[in-house]
């Protein structure tokens, strides 16, 4: 017997194009509902996530006013996954990726409800910033797997590009809303109301999730078909049950990207465009601080308006993306990379806040085709038993990078910060420029 969509433990039934449907921007949304809610409660938390971007930078430059500590800041928040990363993929190949997302949405609730108690009683130092960041970053290291692990057991591998591309979608959308209302927040009633409202979108993040199947490790390799380590029990000579250690299947999974060429370039092609391309945001709070504002509570509200510009131009980027078909994705991707080399060196010359306005509408859509493109085509690639394992490699990644993006604040505080932003806008052209004119391109199509 058969039935007419996807059930609450099997993904949807791939569809192709021949399904006759024209447009097909949206079609995850609308054939399969489990994706619908895991969307929504993304929303919740990417909206934390975003207001937290703008908040913990507005406080930790107006505490010291230091470039050095905003670099602080993002080096608590990412070297936690240096360490607990790979560990943090380990489990979310065993375990039900949904309760691993839920659990770190409650502990950001806990993290963002104590913060604002600290603003609220006056006792909020800089320390405190840090601390937040460390004990986030942790939390993260075992969410964010889960996070983009989820995503094709939803939906299915025909429709992991349209699906990918919706994710990112939704995520720049919060960036359109969210900062600006964090700076507006701030400029009217202060940043500890910010971290109440944050602490308010996780909670309800935790309960919009409930409607997505909890599969768990042996209820994936039945779905999938896959030969999942975690789901099928490993004997010893006697024919006693033995122990798999995570160190174990971190090794296994090192072992199985030595022989994905394609991946590896993947991997290593988005730890370096995250250390040039996650700077702009990083340093954006100082920056607009010294360049395009006068004043703390015009820094809040610029900063603000310049992540919702950028979001804007992300929103376009992502579209377009989920509504292409499957091909020359490689190609969008070098070209992605130019114009958000191109945005970031026009914003870094620019002394006026509506020209830098209009330029980061261009970052945004470089931002959303570098982003999408990237994780569809390591999503599409990877086996399913060795997904969340993969996905932790990005994680790991992003907190090696933090230490470039900390050497590019410490650049900015020698030299400046459009000196600095220039330099990586220029080091972007070069990368897109030779990806363009070698073979990779035509591997990663």
């Amino acid at each position: 017997m058969t039935t007419s969509g996807p059930t609450r433990t099997e993904p949807p039934v791939d569809l192709d194009d021949a399904t006759g449907r024209r447009f097909r921007t949206f079609d995850s949304l609308i054939d399969v509902p489990a994706f619908r809610w895991y969307l929504l409660s993304m929303t919740g938390n990417w909206s934390a996530l975003q207001m937290q971007q703008v908040v913990r930078g507005f406080l930790a430059y107006q505490l010291t006013e230091s470039f050095v500590a905003l670099g602080l800041v993002e080096l608590g928040n990412s070297l936690p996954r240096v360490a607990l990363a790979l560990y943090g993929g380990v489990v979310a190949d065993r375990a039900s990726r949904r309760v691993m997302v839920q659990m770190g949405q409650g502990i950001s609730a806990a993290i963002a409800m104590i913060l604002a108690t600290m603003l609220f009683t006056n006792v909020l130092r800089f320390e405190h910033l840090v601390i937040a960041a460390v004990i986030q970053g942790s939390v993260n290291s075992f969410a964010l797997p889960a996070r983009q692990a989820m995503i094709p057991e939803i939906v299915g591998q025909t429709r992991v590009m349209n699906a990918f591309a919706l994710n990112v979608f939704a995520l720049n959308t919060m960036r359109l809303v969210a900062p600006a209302i964090a700076g507006a927040i701030i400029a009217a009633i202060g940043s500890a109301w910010v971290f109440a409202v944050m602490a308010i979108l996780n909670v309800l993040a935790v309960v919009a999730m409930f409607p997505v199947p909890a599969i768990n490790a042996a209820r994936r390799a039945a779905t999938t078909g896959a030969t999942i380590a975690a789901a099928a029990p490993v004997l010893d000579t006697h024919g006693r049950r033995a122990s798999r250690t995570g160190t174990r299947e971190i090794g296994d999974a090192f072992r199985y990207l030595r022989g994905q060429r394609l991946l590896m370039i993947l991997l290593g092609l988005q730890g370096i465009t995250a250390v040039l391309a996650l700077p702009y945001q990083r340093l954006l709070p100082g920056f607009v601080d010294e360049v395009l504002s006068s004043s703390p509570e015009e820094t809040a509200v610029l900063m603000g308006l310049l992540l919702t510009f950028t979001a804007v131009g992300a929103l376009v980027g992502s579209l377009l993306i989920a509504s292409l078909p499957n091909r020359a994705r490689g190609r969008l991707l070098i070209a992605s990379l130019a114009i958000f080399g191109i945005g970031l060196l026009g914003f870094a010359l620019s002394h006026w806040f509506w020209v830098s306005a209009g330029i980061v509408l261009v970052l945004g859509v470089g931002q959303a085709g570098r982003q999408s493109l990237i994780n569809i085509l390591i999503q599409s690639t990877v086996a399913d038993e060795f997904r969340g394992r993969v996905s932790s490699i990005l994680l790991l990644e992003d907190g090696v990078d933090s230490l470039g993006i900390f050497a590019i604040a410490v650049l900015a505080a020698a030299v400046g910060p459009q000196a600095a932003l220039g330099a990586v806008a220029v080091a972007l052209l070069v990368l897109a420029a030779g990806l363009w004119g070698t073979r990779t391109v035509r591997l990663l199509d």
